[in-house]
């Protein structure tokens, strides 16, 4: 058990000081190491891209930096790897609704940029040129040939950010992860208000009339410049006393079309990204509306290399999809393969098979 992680921690440390040179070099190594393993992360980050930039091999340096944003996302491989197996031990819960009750809480406001931040550097620790692309440096047809344990490694770090990824993105459709994984396992069967909400956005985006939202044009800038074009929604959902409340969601231009989405969002903001202007007009508890006078919209959360937000289906799609292929693809640890079979099982009611966003759209509508 833990084969393939304990061979990725040793070659990680022994990149860690391979990597250094002579001199005030050589403490590179051990400080940053130290950094990581203390949860020292920024301290970590500073070194490696400051004085420590010139301690490492150009790879090296990109491995490094993305254990230092992937842990500082709140989400450590060997974390992660205890999170994966311990929900295929849960006998009480679907596997990966335990996987994503366990994830939601380690969640910070700034996970998703963290987790993309990363990815980012695994991948370019082992590109070859220009191309930084998982699909292509970690595809199936790789992975079954390669016998280079750097991208083995990398990619197994990839496909579990992919994975955490993906149940990262469904704490930020629900305020309350609790009543949707005991509405997943049949304890409760009462999705949250708000998660309907955001399926019903899911779906009208898509392409599946819905009658209870209306849409309007929304150009709205995250940092003053270059706007993008949103679709702000207004979604109506009836509670248990036939009360009707009132979502916000936001997504892509394109929407309602094959290639429409919703976007990923945090909170609520002004056309111009002020937060400050729509604090209160929520309900803490359900996450409706209760002031629909102000101009707010469902505010799009900001990734450092692009303001657009990532599309809610490829999050919920396509990058569990790649994650738990690249997972199964590299790791020798059976109980860590039969939970990633799980969840993949779970999701399709019994069939290991990629997932479709109706899959989606029905395990976590129940």
């Amino acid at each position: 058990m833990y084969k393939k992680i304990i061979a990725i921690s040793v070659a990680t440390a022994t990149l860690m000081f391979s990597g250094c040179g002579d001199g005030d070099k050589a403490s590179c190594g051990i400080e940053v190491q130290q950094d990581i393993d203390h949860g020292n992360f920024d301290a970590a980050i500073n070194k490696l891209k400051g004085s420590c930039s010139q301690a490492f091999t150009k790879s090296d340096l990109n491995l490094n930096l993305a254990a230092a944003y992937m842990g500082k996302s709140g989400y450590g491989v060997s974390d992660v790897i205890k999170i994966i197996m311990d929900a295929n031990d849960d006998s009480s819960s679907n596997a990966f609704s335990s996987f994503t009750s366990s994830v939601s809480k380690n969640k910070k406001a700034d996970s998703m940029p963290l987790l993309k931040k990363a990815q980012s550097y695994f991948l370019k620790s082992i590109a070859d040129g220009n191309n930084t692309s998982a699909g292509v440096l970690c595809s199936p047809k790789v992975l079954k040939t390669t016998t280079n344990s750097r991208v083995q490694n990398v990619c197994l770090y990839v496909g579990i950010n992919q994975t955490v990824t993906t149940a990262n993105t469904i704490s930020y459709l629900t305020k309350d992860v609790t009543t949707l994984t005991e509405s997943i396992n049949n304890k409760q069967n009462t999705t949250p208000l708000d998660m309907q909400a955001s399926l019903d956005a899911l779906a009208w985006a898509t392409g599946t009339a819905k009658t209870n939202i209306t849409a309007s044009d929304v150009n709205i800038s995250l940092d003053g410049n270059n706007p993008t074009a949103y679709k702000h929604l207004v979604v109506i959902e009836k509670d248990n006393n036939n009360n009707n409340l009132t979502f916000y969601r936001l997504a892509n231009a394109l929407s309602p079309s094959s290639n429409g989405t919703t976007v990923l969002t945090d909170g609520y903001c002004t056309a111009d990204g002020n937060k400050t202007a729509c604090e209160g007009i929520e309900d803490n508890a359900t996450g409706a509306i209760t002031d629909t006078s102000k101009a707010c919209y469902a505010c799009p959360v900001s990734f450092e290399d692009n303001n657009n937000s990532g599309s809610i289906a490829q999050l919920l799609v396509d990058t569990l999809n790649n994650g738990t292929d690249t997972i199964s693809a590299i790791s020798d640890d059976p109980d860590i393969e039969q939970s990633i079979k799980d969840f993949k099982t779970n999701i399709t009611d019994g069939t290991d098979r990629n997932i479709t966003v109706d899959d989606i759209l029905k395990y976590l509508n129940k």
